[in-house]
């Protein structure tokens, strides 16, 4: 007879086998008449296959960015005109001049701008004590003005020329081909504007996200109406907790928390799904957040890869396969070996098969912040029920992807029934977020023992995006990302141990001077970078040549500065290699005078928030 593991382990794959072969995937676009008014044009049709099937444009977002000079109507029967339908469009020059007549530039309708409440030495900065760090600090808080946009109200009465969302208040964009602002972009920059002292830019930002979930029902990936089926990381919440703390403006965060409730049931109501276990860390049926697109066409800003990609495939293959890269996109990890079914190969991609503990915790992230916010408004009704809501979700995230044996959680794949156990750098999300049980302080000195053992902290340039090397992905080694190091960070500076908060310091450390010297010999400041040189360089792979910028780069960089420009020097900073601690270090042998330092410090803190 089979153990009741295993004749679960049966189940789960007899189940995922069922789902695959019998799903029945239908064509859902990126936007449609329901939302968008120039739907054929910049998500779907014959004009749109066209100009990527010619490869009119080296990057398949040259076209879709483009406004209309006429409107989508007139666009489409002059295009229906010069190239009839019943006959095949081979003519590259032809359809080049056709966009040169009826289209326009891309980046043409933004409007650059100067924020209001820029200042050329906000007191944060100017208190960094080395003076090269504090100059670069200072160059960079000038970056706000580049990146800075906004949208004429012209193109709020005309909106159907254009891809882009109309949005009422200034933004920063990230920079690059990234011309429009991005959803989970926008935390990290809000970071360092907060460190620039823009809180009014802070507030405008918030403020076009916020009127996003209004018109839609979430924050879409980007302001394009060809992100119109997909969002990113829920940290809406946590923008508005950001702004508040450090304003204390009431009357604004009782304003929008209701459009933070109305964005919070979006991902309960649309990315949910329920996972039954069987094993030591809880037996049960757990409600669990997954990234899951309902689009199953390609992606217009990436026509070309994709459609190439999945040229081999059978239609419903094809759809299986766009779905998943548009939920990877979702992500904001586009694209990584960690959705990959064989850790190697993009077209045997599977997102929506995998339950992401980033996600998780971002949601229950959501609820420790709705429950603070209700609380501080006098609603002690829905407080209660937010905490209540992270109490029983925090047992979900133990059960589900905390793996005991390892000492750090993991994604969960569906398809399997098992976690994903290999390094990425999100299983140090829950710390970022305070999304576990805060009285059993051993989970995080595990998950950092962890982390040390995999090697994770032993790079010249910060912590790569994972140890898998061989894919090419821009989300795979050795890349870091700002983002994803500055999580780790904060999760490590924000716990009680010593050890870990001295690991973060050197994280920042490396971090920020790697980025500096990019920037002192470029001049320019990037999305991504190679963590393992010796000499810091731009990041590479992916879909697209590495972008400048960068917004959530600088951000990144201005609020660590913030941290720790009291402690952090040039030109004597360590940046060498270290070998990663063993089993024995002092990673371990401080456990137990850590817990006792952080009792002491649960008695003096709140338990929602350790800052």
């Amino acid at each position: 007879m089979c153990s009741p593991r295993v004749l679960i382990f049966i189940f789960f794959h007899i189940l995922a086998a069922v789902f695959l072969i019998s799903a029945d995937l239908s064509e859902v676009h990126v936007c449609d008449a329901s939302n968008s008014n120039n739907s054929y044009i910049y998500c779907s049709g014959r004009l749109l296959a066209a100009v990527n099937n010619l490869s009119l444009f080296e990057d398949s977002k040259e076209f879709v960015d483009m406004p209309l000079v006429y409107s989508p109507n007139e666009t489409i029967a002059a295009f229906d005109q010069q190239f009839p339908p019943n006959e095949p469009i081979t003519d590259k020059a032809n359809l080049q001049m056709f966009l040169g007549k009826y289209f326009r530039p891309p980046g043409s309708e933004l409007q650059n701008c100067t924020p209001t409440d820029w200042i050329p030495n906000p007191p944060k900065l100017t208190a960094i004590v080395d003076p090269d760090l504090r100059a670069w600090a200072l160059e960079l808080n000038g970056i706000w003005k580049d990146l800075c946009r906004q949208i004429d109200t012209r193109i709020r009465d005309d909106h159907e020329k254009y891809s882009l969302i109309y949005v009422p208040e200034p933004f920063i964009v990230p920079g690059g081909r990234f011309r429009e602002f991005y959803y989970w972009d926008a935390y990290w920059i809000i970071k360092g504007l907060l460190a620039s002292n823009m809180t009014s830019t802070t507030r405008s930002m918030i403020t076009n996200l916020v009127d996003m979930v209004d018109r839609f029902g979430f924050v879409p990936n980007g302001g394009r109406v060809y992100y119109l089926q997909r969002s990113q990381p829920p940290l809406l919440a946590g923008m508005v907790y950001e702004y508040y703390e450090k304003t204390k403006d009431k009357d604004f965060m009782i304003k929008v928390l209701p459009t933070l409730l109305k964005e919070f049931n979006f991902w309960h109501a649309s990315r949910t799904v329920n996972v039954t276990l069987a094993n030591g860390n809880g037996n049960g049926t757990y409600t669990v957040y997954r990234y899951a697109t309902p689009s199953t066409v390609p992606r217009p800003e990436a026509y070309q890869q994709d459609t190439q990609n999945a040229q081999s495939m059978d239609e419903q293959q094809q759809r299986s396969f766009y779905q998943n890269m548009a939920s990877a996109a979702e992500s904001g990890w586009d694209f990584s070996s960690r959705w990959f079914a064989d850790k190697l190969t993009l077209q045997k991609i599977e997102t929506t098969q995998i339950i992401p503990i980033d996600l998780n915790a971002f949601m229950c992230w959501n609820m420790d912040i709705l429950q603070y916010l209700f609380e501080q408004t006098g609603d002690r009704d829905h407080s209660d029920k937010f905490l209540q809501l992270r109490a029983s979700f925090r047992l979900a995230l133990n059960a589900v992807f905390y793996n005991a044996t390892k000492g750090a959680w993991f994604d969960f794949n569906m398809r399997t029934g098992m976690q994903n156990v290999e390094f990425y750098p999100h299983m140090a999300v829950p710390l970022f977020t305070g999304c576990y049980q805060l009285l059993n302080q051993w989970k995080a000195i595990r998950l950092f023992q962890y982390m040390t053992d995999a090697g994770a902290f032993s790079y010249p340039g910060g912590v790569p995006t994972s140890l898998v090397n061989n894919t090419g992905e821009q989300w795979d080694f050795p890349n870091g990302w700002s983002p994803l190091n500055h999580m780790v960070i904060e999760g490590l500076r924000k716990s009680s141990n010593p050890d870990m908060q001295d690991q973060a310091f050197r994280i920042a450390e490396k971090w920020i001077l790697g980025n500096y010297r990019v920037f002192a010999a470029t001049k320019h400041m990037y999305e991504k970078y190679n963590v393992i040189g010796t000499v810091p360089e731009p990041g590479a792979g992916g879909e697209y040549e590495v972008q400048e910028g960068f917004g959530w780069t600088n951000g990144v960089i201005l609020d660590l500065l913030a941290t720790y420009g009291d402690r952090i020097r040039l030109p004597n900073a360590t940046t060498t290699t270290t070998a990663p601690n063993q089993p024995g270090s002092a990673a371990t042998t401080r456990p137990i005078c850590a817990l006792l330092v952080f009792s002491v410090t649960i008695l003096f803190r709140s338990y929602l928030f350790i800052r």
